[in-house]
């Protein structure tokens, strides 16, 4: 029998077509280009570069804006960007594309968790052919929803999200530092840094400890944010002076309007990696708290400082300094 999942898409769905007004001094949580170390003369480089491991396929990538590019091809067209998204169940696709390279869009009998109180048009596709780099070529169906003219990383559109239904089985390293991705082709022997992780609705979870409790947080590589604690969360652990020192935020997207706080995180605990200073966004958006039951949600502005090795073979996440 399918396993059937309730849908869910991370921030990256929204972050390129949104128009965002923080009311405070300028913050890297939402929408602001975050720092990821991109240098000029690699930084805008669209072909491979060498592998890390021997036992390793570096993909076609371009780390730009806190997020991170893949050069795809669909059924055979010229390669486009899609952005991967650990945070979303599906793979998505933008629907004026999928239409325009010939794919069958049928309207899907239940809507994903989008941005604000509106419901986006969604479809689904049958499978197609995705070729990434030099792996072998894949069948994989999509879920499709106007992207609003989202772009890649080149000033051409991104066309899509590399989500659970790409990333299902495999074993794949992003080295934001050094800006390579790539899938391990070989089981990774267990080490000490290797944290459990959970796949709920195909979406990572980790155990992290703050405020001396250990609350569930799911990994999202589409979302240009440090963190996200719902304000229920948040009562829960007993900090909400943290979230009564955030500042308000409005963000506009494809789902309409949605007012937020942002300010600081506690510190917090991932396994013998103690954390301070990363910034969050208190609102209930991004973590699928209905859905998988996350309280928080680690965003790029977390994740840019590791080599982070996502094991959904083994279910477990490693971060490298």
């Amino acid at each position: 029998m399918q396993q059937q999942y309730s849908r869910h898409f991370s921030l990256s769905l929204v972050i390129a077509a949104i128009t965002i007004t923080l009311c405070l001094e300028a913050s890297a949580v939402f929408g602001a280009p975050i720092d990821l170390g991109e240098h000029s003369a690699t930084g805008d480089a669209s072909v491979a570069k060498p592998a890390l491991s021997r036992h390793a396929h570096t993909l076609p990538t371009k780390f730009h804006n806190g997020l991170v590019y893949i050069k795809v091809s669909v059924d055979g067209h010229p390669g486009a960007w899609m952005i991967l998204d650990s945070g979303s169940t599906e793979s998505i696709i933008d629907t004026e594309y999928a239409d325009a390279i010939g794919l069958k869009l049928t309207p899907s009998a239940d809507a994903p968790e989008t941005f604000g109180s509106m419901k986006a048009a969604t479809f689904d596709t049958d499978k197609a052919a995705l070729r990434v780099g030099e792996e072998k070529e894949s069948a994989l169906s999509f879920q499709s929803i106007s992207l609003g003219g989202m772009m890649g990383p080149d000033g051409t559109p991104a066309v899509g999200l590399l989500g659970r239904t790409f990333l299902e089985g495999k074993v794949i390293v992003i080295d934001y530092k050094h800006e390579d991705v790539y899938f391990e082709t070989m089981p990774q022997p267990a080490d000490s840094r290797d944290i459990a992780m959970t796949l709920k609705t195909g979406i990572p979870i980790i155990k992290l400890k703050m405020a001396n409790q250990l609350v569930d947080s799911l990994i999202d590589t589409g979302g240009t944010y440090g963190m996200i604690v719902t304000p229920i969360t948040a009562k829960s652990l007993g900090i909400e002076r943290y979230m009564a020192d955030a500042k308000p935020a409005d963000t506009v997207g494809h789902g309409g309007e949605q007012h937020i706080v942002v300010g600081k995180a506690p510190p917090f605990e991932i396994g013998d990696l103690a954390v301070q200073d990363v910034n969050a966004a208190y609102t209930t958006f991004g973590t699928a708290t209905d859905t998988i039951g996350a309280g928080v949600s680690l965003g790029v502005g977390f994740l840019q400082n590791y080599r982070l090795t996502l094991n959904y073979v083994a279910n477990t996440v490693r971060f490298e300094p």
